[in-house]
């Protein structure tokens, strides 16, 4: 998975039982939260290299945009930074070794998710230990952001500010869609709901300053092209092994079989027209390809054609779209223990007075 997903993934870690973990979760979100310095203030007060101040300018920018333009919920979320916390949330996943069939970690407020999130690396490690011994394949890795939904407000970390303009706009876009919309019990559609919108937005935020910022405009280009390029691949690995999977055959030759149409995309990968290193380099030796990462992609990246189709049919007005998306709260409600977010989906449409408005999506492949 490219750097740019990882630094998108937001696991809400606070509310997991367990004594130990709770205990080290309070004390990461406590050390977060209590060196938060409000943005105006920290502007006058920190010293800040140019790059870092402008980043954080931009955040309010994004913000703005976000909420006014695009019609994402306002919330009291990066209006702070911690000037002094550069660490990175450790997430953990299992999955089992001969199928798609993940570890889930029960949340009592959002639900059940299939990660579990850690500030302390060596606790991280720990899980994955424990799970490893279960007989789960296990994935570990980092996550520079994440969003507790309202519960607290959320700040800056100050490592965020070392990333570009897109990556920077993207997460706290797809952090304020997980505060616009948050299905319990459904974390995978919310996850690549947020994934959806916070690259929609993202598109049109670099399009509003494209003029100002061409070199930032043509690298969110690049990363367009790689990362519609990896969706392509990854999927169709995962569509390959989730064929396997289901055929019935031996563990045994499962097992072996897979490992083969792991290794025949690591050969082939390279070959790919990648833009940029990050993605090329996604699959080289080393790096961890199993059905816990696998998992993981598919969190993020499942549904995508029908949150396409349902975004055309609001002729590509996103605000319009974001409003709509929010009835689906009720009707989850109303839906009982089989309702299914992507058939509520499916159904959305504009009311009917509406449904001539001009179009307004910004068409992310035209330029590649």
């Amino acid at each position: 998975m490219a750097a740019t997903l990882l630094l998108l993934l937001a696991p809400l870690t606070l509310f997991i039982p367990g004594c130990a973990y709770i205990a080290q979760a309070a004390k990461g979100q406590f050390q977060l939260m209590a060196g938060r310095v409000p943005v105006d203030e920290a502007l006058e007060t920190v010293e800040f290299t140019d790059d870092e101040r402008d980043r954080l300018l931009l955040v309010g920018r994004v913000k703005a945009f976000g909420e006014d333009v695009i019609g994402l919920s306002p919330t009291k979320n990066y209006e702070a930074i911690n000037p002094t916390f550069n660490q990175v949330i450790w997430n953990v996943s299992g999955t089992a070794p001969d199928r798609f069939t993940p570890h889930q970690f029960a949340y009592p407020v959002v639900g059940k998710l299939p990660y579990i999130g850690y500030f302390d690396k060596d606790a991280a490690t720990a899980e994955a230990e424990l799970l490893t011994s279960l007989g789960w394949e296990t994935y570990v890795r980092s996550a520079g952001a994440y969003s507790t939904l309202g519960w607290f407000r959320d700040p800056l970390w100050r490592s965020m500010l070392a990333w570009d303009e897109e990556q920077l706009s993207n997460t706290v876009l797809h952090e304020l869609a997980h505060a616009t919309v948050w299905l319990k019990g459904h974390g995978d559609f919310n996850e690549s709901l947020a994934t959806f919108l916070g690259d929609e937005a993202a598109a049109r935020f670099m399009a509003s300053i494209r003029e100002e910022r061409p070199d930032a405009y043509a690298l969110w280009q690049d990363r367009e092209a790689d990362n519609a390029l990896y969706r392509k691949e990854m999927n169709a690995m995962v569509a390959r092994l989730d064929g396997l999977y289901r055929a019935g055959l031996p563990t045994r030759e499962v097992l072996s079989r897979k490992e083969q149409v792991i290794a025949e995309t690591r050969a082939r990968w390279p070959m790919l027209g990648w833009r940029l290193a990050g993605y090329r380099q996604a699959m080289d030796a080393g790096r961890t390809i199993n059905n816990a990462r696998l998992v993981q992609f598919r969190v993020y990246n499942t549904g995508t054609s029908v949150f396409d189709d349902a975004l055309e049919r609001f002729d590509g007005d996103l605000p319009r779209f974001i409003e709509a998306l929010r009835t689906l709260e009720s009707a989850k409600r109303k839906g009982g223990r089989d309702w299914d977010p992507y058939a509520a989906l499916s159904s959305l449409s504009p009311a009917p007075q509406e449904a001539e408005a001009p179009p307004r999506r910004v068409e992310r492949r035209s330029e590649r």
